[in-house]
């Protein structure tokens, strides 16, 4: 019907103002195939024209915003008139999940759904968007599988378990929500944000408060070790100007408020090593972001740090490194760190290693920090092209990458006349895939599943999982009191106001070990 001219009549269920309005049928046509809903086009709208009030339109069918998904529309109107008002408005109700042909035939349809809800994405929210799921938190596929393709068939289980929510301005809906978060019931119009059907929220119970994570107190006498994705700690040219930068904060305010969310979470977690990931790589001099951090964790926890350097200061090409960063008064650097270059590192991040002896005991540990290559900017083909398994692109650059590590850690450690070895960084891979299976063929075991599955560090369209790690040499195994993933970054929104300073300080959750 697409370019006809046709009169409909209906209630009005949800105004968009300067956009139009939602008609829908009072009683359904019994076809379960068909919405009994249309959006209608109008930048100016009548006064009189309210939700549960009964209008007759008159305009031209058609399909508008993304072609992929686009909006039943009545547009160019020719007649509008209220016929009568206080109609209860049309409601159905209806169960996740939903598939893409289900969603179409409920398209701008007033629904209900009171399943076990769980907020599921709410890197929006302070747009005024965010998802729910009917399947619990949603992992990536590969955080739970193996590769191959029965992640495809996970991955639309997925999309169909999660509804898109925008909550209404009149809702008041201002306080922030975690992923995680549960839902007893939401009402709204399932309507469209341009890219694809979302529901408008009309009313929502049972919502539970936002759950703030138990602090992460520090074990008297173990040694901590934190490995911490810094979101791009760029501190512009070191002296309050040079922004934006590169990579990281726009402005010296918004640099400010970085660096005191990530100050206030490093007093929180009182370690003895930072080892940290998306440091601006400027070097070590003065106005360096070394530097600066190195400022930044003195005046967090009232001791003295120090960072390690590599001969020569090789860390790389990048605009962002690795670092090390360590309390002097608990630990001694034995000589310089130790950098792993080639091919396999020039989109990876050189991995750096140093060996560490506690004070005063003299008990050594190698503690290996990487950042691997992300699954962006993918080439078209080859081994690094997405093989449609679940791993994404770049997962042979990783597998390489994570092998050749391995190998040289090892290496490193018999040199130095250690056995002890904790592997730690962002390896932008999930926990079933070939780079992380590389480390534990290596004869690494990663800490964390050996006391909480499943779990995760991230969280990205509604769907969690691990890509940052500890792992540790047989030797270490015995030693370690404790590790955990600290969650106060990917559950929570960002761009909002949250009510603990530590929270939200990166878009990843610290990992945390304790040895003793």
């Amino acid at each position: 019907m697409l370019g006809q001219r046709v009169t409909l009549r209906g209630n009005v269920t949800l105004i968009k103002q300067g956009q139009g309005f939602y008609l829908e049928e009072s009683l359904s046509d019994d076809d379960p195939q068909t919405s009994n809903a249309i959006f209608i086009e109008t930048e100016e709208l009548p006064d009189e024209i309210q939700a549960g009030k009964s209008v007759s339109v008159y305009g031209m069918v058609t399909e508008a915003g993304n072609e992929r998904d686009p909006l039943t529309s009545l547009s160019e109107l020719q007649e509008l008139a209220v016929c009568s008002s206080g109609h209860p408005l049309p409601l159905t109700d209806v169960s996740l999940p939903l598939g893409s042909a289900a969603r179409e035939s409920l398209e701008g349809m007033r629904i209900r759904i009171n399943d076990k809800l769980v907020v599921s994405d709410v890197y929006r929210f302070d747009k005024g968007n965010f998802s729910v799921s009917g399947s619990g938190l949603l992992y990536v596929p590969t955080e739970v599988m193996k590769p191959g393709p029965a992640t495809n068939d996970m991955l639309a289980e997925n999309r169909a378990s999660t509804l898109p929510v925008h909550v209404s301005e009149n809702l008041g809906m201002t306080t922030p929500v975690a992923s995680g978060t549960s839902v007893a019931e939401i009402t709204g119009v399932l309507g469209h944000d341009d890219r694809g059907k979302r529901l408008t929220l009309q009313s929502l119970s049972g919502l539970s408060g936002l759950a703030i994570p138990a602090p992460a107190m520090a074990t008297p006498d173990a040694l901590r070790v934190v490995g911490m994705n810094l979101h791009n700690y760029f501190n512009g040219d070191g002296n309050g100007q040079g922004f934006p930068t590169p990579r990281g904060a726009e402005t010296a305010k918004d640099f400010k408020q970085q660096r005191e969310r990530i100050g206030a979470a490093i007093g929180e977690l009182n370690p003895h090593v930072l080892a940290v990931m998306e440091l601006e790589n400027d070097g070590f001099g003065p106005s360096s972001a070394a530097q600066d951090f190195i400022q930044l964790a003195n005046s967090s926890t009232q001791k003295n740090w120090a960072v390690t350097r590599p001969t020569d200061d090789n860390t790389g090409t990048d605009v962002i490194t690795v670092g090390l960063f360590y309390r002097t008064d608990s630990l001694k650097a034995v000589g310089p760190a130790h950098t792993l270059t080639g091919p396999e590192f020039e989109r990876s991040r050189q991995p750096q290693a140093q060996l560490f002896q506690r004070l005063p005991d003299g008990e050594t540990v190698l503690i290996v920090i990487n950042h691997l290559k992300s699954k962006g900017s993918c080439p078209e083909s080859g081994l690094d092209a997405n093989q449609q398994d679940g791993q994404g692109c770049w997962n042979d650059m990783r597998r390489r990458s994570a092998l050749l590590m391995s190998a040289w850690a090892k290496q490193l450690a018999a040199s130095m006349g250690t056995e002890n070895i904790l592997i730690l960084g962002d390896m932008n891979a999930y926990r079933n895939e070939d780079p992380i299976d590389a480390i534990r063929q290596a004869g690494f075991s990663e800490l964390v599943e050996q006391s909480e599955l499943p779990t995760y560090s991230f969280a990205y369209g509604g769907q969690h999982g691990s890509l940052d790690y500890a792992f540790a040499s047989e030797a270490l195994l015995g030693q370690v009191h404790k590790a955990f993933i600290w969650h106060v970054n990917a559950p929570f929104p960002t761009r909002v106001e949250l009510p603990q300073p530590w929270l939200g300080f990166s878009d990843h959750d610290p990992v945390i070990v304790e040895l003793r």
